[in-house]
């Protein structure tokens, strides 16, 4: 398995948010969702990257193809690996574009237990450095982060929602 991993679920489904959180929660994994992707990205920047996104593309005010670009064109979060969350009625071309747009891998939902934990395992994520490596000097960015994705901690008004073991 790739170890404890950091990791952000965006979906504006409330089921899906839950069912995620609550498998990763159990693997050992600390989890942060959110159903707004501007939030979720204001989020990002502060407290860094996370090791693995869940994303739906149905999003409201920027789609999963614009949050997976960004990630895609900002250097600082090339790190991240990203699961694309389709619909069953999502066709082929949907399925491409999301690996156009930058995910690494594309799920339909709805995701159940033994999927999640196999997509985890298989994540291309990159966290072989303990986190005080990944710092700049004394950079406050990546330590607020680490607190902000193992205590649940987030931005006053936030739409992000966590859960300890």
């Amino acid at each position: 398995m790739a170890g404890h991993l950091r990791v952000m679920v965006l979906d504006t489904s409330l089921t899906s948010r839950k069912i995620l959180e609550v498998v990763l929660h159990r693997e050992g994994h600390q989890v942060v969702c959110f159903d707004d992707p501007l939030e979720a990205l204001r989020f990002l920047s502060g407290h860094g990257p996370a090791d693995l996104l869940f994303l739906s593309l149905d999003l409201p005010k920027k789609d999963g193809y614009d949050v997976l670009m960004y990630l895609k064109g900002t250097p600082r979060f090339h790190s991240m690996a990203s699961v694309a969350l389709l619909n069953e009625r999502d066709g082929v071309l949907v399925r491409l574009k999301a690996r156009l747009a930058g995910a690494q891998q594309v799920v339909t939902k709805p995701l159940v237990r033994q999927q999640i934990v196999a997509l985890v395992s298989e994540c291309p994520c990159r966290r072989a450095t303990p986190p005080e490596a990944d710092q700049g000097a004394g950079s406050p960015a990546l330590e607020d982060g680490e607190a902000a994705f193992s205590t649940g901690r987030n931005e006053p008004g936030g739409t992000a929602s966590t859960r300890t073991v």
